[in-house]
C-alpha cells in the first residue's frame, strides 16, 4: 500500500505517493490528502524539497528521483521512460514520442498515456506538445501550469544533483 503526503508549491498543492521502490503518484490536489504520512523516508523528504525548490524557480535535477512505474501498462512505462529522457526545457511532439517508443503513427496512444500519467513533473508530460503548437495539458493540469513548468526549465543552469534512493 503506497504512503502519501501533500505539500504546497507556488503552482498549487501537490500530493505525492510512494512505495519502497519510488514515487508512484504526483499530482495536483485540493486540500490535504487524508492518507498523509508523517513518517516519510529521507529520500522522499529530499524529493519534496527538490520539487518545492524547483517549482519556486530554482531548477533542480529531478531525473534521478526513483519512480515506481509498476502500475503502468508496458506502453505507458515506455512513454514515461522516453519523457524522463528529455532534457529540461526541451519539448517533444506526440508523434516523436511514439517514434521513440517504436510505435510510429501512435501519437494518439501517446496522448492517452500522457493523459493518464500519474506522476506529474517527474514524468515530464508537460514537455509533450502538439505537432503544430503547444497544445493543452491533459494530465490533471492546465495549459497555464504547463507553460509555467516549461518556463521554469528554460533557464536550466546550475542544477543541483538529485537524491539517490
Amino acid at each position: 500500500m503506497p504512503k502519501a503526503l501533500s505539500f504546497t508549491t507556488p503552482l498549487g498543492r501537490l500530493g505525492l505517493s510512494w512505495t519502497i521502490d519510488g514515487v508512484c503518484a504526483l499530482r495536483f490536489v485540493e486540500g490535504i490528502d487524508p492518507r498523509e504520512s508523517p513518517k516519510a523516508p529521507a529520500w522522499v523528504l529530499e524529493a519534496v524539497h527538490r520539487l518545492m525548490t524547483h517549482l519556486a524557480g530554482r531548477p533542480q535535477d529531478l531525473s534521478r528521483i526513483p519512480l515506481d512505474l509498476s502500475e503502468l501498462t508496458p506502453f505507458q512505462r515506455r512513454v514515461a521512460e522516453v519523457l524522463r529522457g528529455t532534457r529540461p526545457g526541451q519539448t517533444i511532439s506526440y508523434g516523436e514520442v511514439a517514434l521513440l517508443c517504436g510505435r510510429t503513427g501512435a501519437a494518439r496512444a501517446v496522448g492517452q498515456a500522457v493523459k493518464a500519467n500519474p506522476i506529474l513533473i517527474l514524468v515530464p508530460c508537460h514537455r509533450v506538445v502538439a505537432a503544430r503548437g503547444p497544445g493543452g495539458w491533459s494530465a490533471f493540469g492546465t495549459p497555464e501550469r504547463k507553460a509555467r513548468l516549461l518556463e521554469l526549465e528554460r533557464p536550466h543552469t546550475g542544477v543541483d544533483a538529485a537524491p539517490a534512493p
